[in-house]
């Protein structure tokens, strides 16, 4: 049952096996150490035959284990091997397993004793292993010393020791479970065992070795000053300042036709597959990849994955840890460009944190083309090759990736180079698919003896095999395999060997992603440090100019988005304090009357003025004899129908309306005013939320109203200095109702050229007005008694001629206008008259003869009351509320990128935002560079060998 089971899973399976206490040796079978050391004890009651049919097998297994735990499982035909050899293994131990059963009470205690002492043993074994491969060594050896000595006993010793044992049975002491006569043999079987799975897992931890050589920024080969990555950091700050070349860092700037392998070589980099893939022109866009090599042990220290990437442009997105999806999100946004464009100069920028990379800053282009197809715009060729000329410009380096397989002549990327660069001391050169030529002809490109370089050519493989192995089951898949081990792996097995003659270190040839990973690291440190000095004289340059209009435009004062916010809440509440004393009572009951006049200036205007009996009531006023008893009840009605127009006429709803109405336009001038002219969106949420809270206490606030008016609809009690309060405020509007009639009859006449003129016509649109009149009662007379109707356009009898050179049809209108007006005039000033009358000043008993004095008071009492609960319902309510709304929409509400776009919506406030942004970074910069020459000062100092002056000198 336990050969049947894959390798991965029978430690698993033993150690699930509980032994029965019965079976436990007393003595343990082996002891280990931090040093591996191994001792064999021997194991009692099994079979001499046993042993004998598990030796040769173990014997085998471990020398083959330890063979390939130290050949790092170079070779493919070593893993197959290794394979076959697990495979006698599993089969000598269920034969020998089978034959010795009957030495065994049953198969079971076998297996949950073997499981027992395996299950301490290799959980010992394999921690002291893992720590240095040193360590193995020195515990094998031992362990081989222990285990070779039963092999070197003769069979006649065996014999001997074995008739000793016979003879000294009865002195043997036996363990539970064990029947005398079966004397104890050795453990071969089970060390063998131990040193077999021992061995895979030192293999499995070398593979793993392999698989990331570039862990830590390189290895202990090659140690990367703290230079690189300062001022690539730099250069990010840098480039959020300011994209001019003057404060410009070199970075590696990948160029190749399509299909030369470019995406090969950045993902053996990288160490994953990340770039996007497919058959026509996926890479559109300029990626500008920064590798950012972090320390091994910050993922187990913390919540930070081992390897993520990172789009800075895109801070949704946050850390991604699977490599699949950050190819996708690539892939989409090459996609994004319109087919019509092809390509497009608006760079993707990555980030890629990881133990496994080295600190570089690459800048993948799109590949070059030979012609465009049948989908594609005619000028694509040239925007690519515009495209990459504007990134491979000084001071970036320039990857010319070339395939083997294709004259280098032909090479688009070296024509390129060769522009910008004709001496090549910025040119490295990649040749990739070193596999598809003769060894011979590919050590000849890498050489560069045709198209030299001064920094010279790194011959590649790059496609990886696909991972197999014997001891992948037992290491467990990944979910995303780092692609570099097994690069290397193919490259060594491609370079070493018999092509070692044509690749060798003596034949100058630099082949492999080790090597081109080193190469890069070297040229780009070299080519930052060279550019240490310049780049620190152009920040201080520009340091001292912004710090000049800094103290220039604001005097040094800085400000920050949170105190412009801040500030500019607190103009928004004390605009709004200081616009709430339109809102005090007085102002709010002036308000609230004079809409109330202007509804009894339309009643009284309904109800009497268009009467032509209101005449005969000034009559009646005059006569002393009569009383108000005595007055007709015609009058007393009309005055009762008024008082309930007004009372009845919704005065809850219009007063709470006036009000709401006059905080609406308050608030909307304080919201549309500065500074909220350049924040429509924050502009838009007061208005939002100030309505809100109008909208909710409009309709209770009504409701109040209308509740405590209720009384005045039905009875309305008048004191005397209520009614002279009355009485004069009705003079005060007939005063100004006469005033606006006399106004508008003066335009009238200066339109017309006098008031000669005005009065002429107006007698003559009384004229005919009143024949008109009489018009209307002929037709209806004659209409009645069965006469017949004039007709139309027949001039009858009596009318009045209409001198068209005398008056305009805009004039006759202008004439109806003035009579009306002057009928008006003369029953407001008779009304006047009245109001003034003695009658009027007896008191509230005289209210119908003076109506207007009593509807006056009427809204007098009406406005107060609206006043009292309008304030208490709606205005208290609203300016407790709208602070606090304020505050919690507004101000606590946004996130800090929302309050740093609010202080960037304002000009002003965005460019002193933006120069003292730039003034602290190039500070910031500043710092970070002089502390960087002054490390570069110190290693020029300890530095045993002279360097000689020059940009690559060091590779020459």
């Amino acid at each position: 049952m336990l050969r049947k089971l894959p390798l991965s899973s029978r430690p698993y399976i033993l150690n699930q096996i509980r032994p029965r206490p019965n079976l436990l040796p007393r003595t343990p079978i082996i002891t280990t150490t931090r040093n591996v050391h191994v001792r064999a004890i021997s194991f009692s009651s099994i079979p001499r035959a046993m042993a004998r049919a598990f030796r040769i097998p173990a014997y085998g297994a471990a020398i083959g284990a330890g063979g390939l735990g130290y050949a790092n499982y170079k070779l493919e035909g070593v893993r197959n091997a290794t394979s076959e050899i697990l495979s006698n293994v599993s089969d000598k131990f269920s034969s020998a397993y089978n034959s010795a059963a009957d030495g065994f009470n049953t198969a079971a205690d076998l297996g949950a004793s073997l499981g027992s002492q395996l299950q301490g043993k290799l959980s010992d074994t394999s921690h002291g292993v893992q720590d240095t491969a040193e360590a193995f060594k020195n515990g094998t050896k031992e362990w081989w010393d222990a285990f070779s000595a039963q092999f070197a006993k003769s069979p006649q010793s065996e014999n001997t020791s074995s008739s000793n044992s016979s003879s000294k049975g009865r002195e043997e002491r036996w363990d539970p479970g064990e029947g005398p006569g079966e004397p104890k043999s050795p453990n071969n079987g089970e060390e063998a065992l131990l040193g077999l799975i021992g061995a895979a897992a030192v293999s499995s931890q070398k593979e793993e070795k392999v698989s990331d050589p570039f862990s830590s920024g390189g290895g202990d080969d090659h140690h990367l000053l703290q230079l690189t990555r300062k001022l690539i950091e730099i250069r990010s700050v840098l480039l959020s300042v300011d994209q001019s070349e003057a404060l410009q860092l070199p970075s590696i700037v990948v160029i190749g036709s399509q299909s030369s392998g470019k995406s090969s070589v950045l993902e053996a980099i990288v160490g994953h597959e990340f770039l996007p893939k497919g058959d026509n022109m996926v890479t559109r866009r300029p990626i500008e990849l920064t590798l950012i090599n972090t320390p091994p042990n910050a993922a187990s220290s913390s919540s930070t994955p081992a390897e993520y990437g990172v789009f800075p442009n895109m801070p949704g997105m946050g850390k991604i840890t699977s490599f699949a999806t950050i190819q996708k999100t690539l892939t989409d946004l090459n996609l994004s460009v319109p087919p019509e464009l092809a390509v497009s100069d608006d760079p993707i920028h990555l980030q890629i944190h990881s133990p496994h990379v080295p600190d570089l800053t690459l800048i993948d282009l799109p590949g070059y083309i030979q012609i465009s197809s049948m989908d594609q715009p005619e000028e694509l060729k040239d925007k690519i090759s515009g495209l990459c000329d504007k990134y491979i410009r000084e001071p970036n380096i320039i990857l010319a990736v070339c395939a083997a397989d294709v004259d280098l002549a032909n090479s688009p990327a070296l024509r390129a180079s060769r522009r910008v660069d004709p001496l090549g001391t910025r040119t490295i050169g990649v040749v990739t698919k070193m596999d598809l030529v003769k060894p011979e002809h590919g050590a000849t490109i890498v050489r560069g003896e045709r198209y030299p370089l001064h920094l010279g050519y790194v011959g590649v493989v790059c496609k990886a095999p696909p991972t197999t192995g014997v001891f992948r089951s037992i290491r467990g898949d990944k979910e995303t395999p780092n692609v570099t081990g097994a690069v290397l792996r193919r490259e060594e097995e491609f370079f070493g060997g018999e092509n070692a003659k044509y690749f060798g270190r003596d034949k100058k040839a630099m082949v492999g992603t080790d090597t081109l990973r080193r190469r890069l690291m070297d040229v780009l440190e070299t080519s930052m440090s060279s550019s240490l000095h310049g780049i620190t004289n152009a920040v201080q340059l520009e340091l001292e100019e912004a710090s000049y209009q800094f103290k220039v435009q604001y005097n040094d004062r800085r400000i920050t988005s949170e105190s412009y916010m801040a500030e500019t809440i607190d103009a928004l509440k004390a605009r709004f304090k200081e616009y709430t004393a339109q809102f005090t009572k007085p102002a709010v009951r002036s308000k609230l009357k004079d809409m109330l006049d202007e509804k009894v200036m339309n009643i009284m205007e309904r109800l009497y003025w268009d009467d032509p009996r209101t005449l005969e009531l000034a009559k009646l006023a005059e006569d002393k004899k009569l009383t108000s008893e005595e007055l007709d009840t015609y009058w007393k009605y009309k005055l009762e129908t008024a008082s309930s127009l007004l009372t009845k006429s919704g005065v809850g709803r219009d007063s709470t309306g006036l009000v709401a109405e006059g905080l609406r336009q308050l608030i909307d001038s304080i919201a549309t005013g500065e500074p909220f002219t350049f924040h429509p969106s924050v502009s838009e949420r007061i208005t939002e939320f100030s309505h809100a809270i109008l909208r909710e206490r409009m309709g209770l606030t009504a409701d109040q109203v209308e509740n405590c008016i209720k009384p005045y609809k039905y009875e309305v009690e008048v004191d005397d200095r209520e009614w002279n309060i009355g009485r004069e405020r009705s003079e005060l509007k007939f005063t100004q109702e006469i005033k606006r009639c006399d106004d508008k009859l003066n335009d009238i006449k200066n339109k017309l050229g006098g008031s000669r003129k005005l009065n002429s016509l107006i007698r003559h649109v009384g004229e005919l007005e009143k024949w008109e009149d009489d018009r209307k009662k002929r037709r209806f007379s004659a209409g009645a008694v069965g006469g017949t109707e004039v007709e139309d356009g027949v001039l009858e009898e009596g009318a009045p001629v209409l001198d068209a050179y005398k008056y305009s049809p805009a004039q006759i209108i202008d004439g109806r206008h003035a009579l009306l007006l002057s009928n008006r005039l003369n029953l407001l000033k008779i009304r006047q008259q009245a109001l003034k009358s003695r009658r009027c000043k007896l008191g509230p008993d005289q209210s119908a003869f003076c109506p207007e004095a009593f509807l006056a008071v009427v809204a007098d009492k009406l406005a107060y009351t609206s006043t009292m609960f309008i304030n208490i319902e709606l205005l208290e309510q609203f300016f407790y509320q709208l602070p606090r709304e304020i505050d919690s929409r507004i101000l606590y509400d946004l996130d800090r990128d929302e309050i740093a776009k609010f202080a960037r919506e304002n000009p002003k406030i965005k460019q002193h935002l933006d120069l003292q942004e730039r003034k602290d970074k190039l500070e910031s910069v500043m710092r970070s560079l002089q502390s960087l020459v002054n490390l570069q000062k110190d290693a020029k100092g300890t530095s045993t060998t002279s360097r000689s002056q020059g940009l690559f000198t060091k590779f020459f």
